[in-house]
């Protein structure tokens, strides 16, 4: 819990030196699913900020003696990551990566920003969601609905699910510099098709580590069993940090 807390406040003062200098920024990749109330376990903290900004906020960090410029990440299919400059707080094993605000399908300058109880900020729910979807990036998406515990309704009601996931945005990423051609989702795919899918086979996710999203109960219907549900909750608490 020490480390965690002091892994936040160390978080905190990159968000801090980053708007004293007038750069917007957020908390995205596994620490806004953490948000969210998915499992994940966090090594980095990944932060966006807009594009053309991207080379000045990495200056402010090469330039002060409090933080250390760590080697890049190792490749994952379908990301950037191996790209981004990765820095240290010195003295710690805090750790975080300055990225385009673009690679994560956001606009930090009119983002909706949340702040968790500590102060960080976050993309909001639907922000983060459309971003996930838009992206279809399809293991973010699955986490962020099995920890946000949203409906499809939810979905309907907050999201654009109209047409395919953003095919231009994906061939762009394949042909940044650095970027692997390979495994990015290129091959166009309806958006409410991939949130219904998601979304339905939510209970199917469930383990014994998480509460389950439903009480479940089996009736005698047509001489077979079948599942009766009754909503149990709507949305699993979010995390503080």
């Amino acid at each position: 819990m020490k480390a965690s807390l002091e892994q936040v406040q160390k978080t905190l003062n990159v968000v801090r030196i980053l708007n004293e200098h007038d750069i917007p920024c957020c908390c995205v990749g596994v620490s806004a699913l953490k948000f969210y109330g998915a499992n994940r376990m966090r090594s980095t903290w990944e932060i966006c900020v807009p594009a053309d900004q991207v080379t000045a906020a990495e200056n402010l960090f090469r330039s002060d003696d409090a933080f250390s410029v760590l080697p890049p990440k190792g490749f994952c299919p379908g990301s950037r990551i191996d790209t981004y400059s990765v820095f240290g707080t010195r003295e710690s094993h805090h750790e975080f990566l300055i990225m385009p605000d673009y690679d994560v399908h956001l606009d930090c300058r009119s983002l909706d920003i949340v702040h968790s109880l500590r102060g960080l900020p976050y993309p909001s729910l639907k922000a983060f969601a459309q971003s996930c979807l838009d992206r279809r990036n399809q293991l973010e998406l699955c986490d962020l609905i099995d920890g946000s515990n949203v409906s499809e309704e939810w979905g309907e009601e907050n999201l654009d699910l109209n047409g395919v996931h953003d095919v231009d945005w994906v061939r762009t990423m394949q042909a940044k510099k650095g970027s692997c051609r390979r495994w990015w989702p290129t091959r166009p795919k309806e958006k409410r098709a991939v949130w219904q899918d998601f979304v339905r086979t939510k209970e199917q996710r469930l383990d014994d580590s998480r509460p389950p999203s439903r009480n479940v109960e089996y009736v005698m219907k047509d001489n077979s069993w079948q599942r009766k549900y009754e909503q149990h909750f709507q949305c699993a608490c979010i995390n503080t940090t």
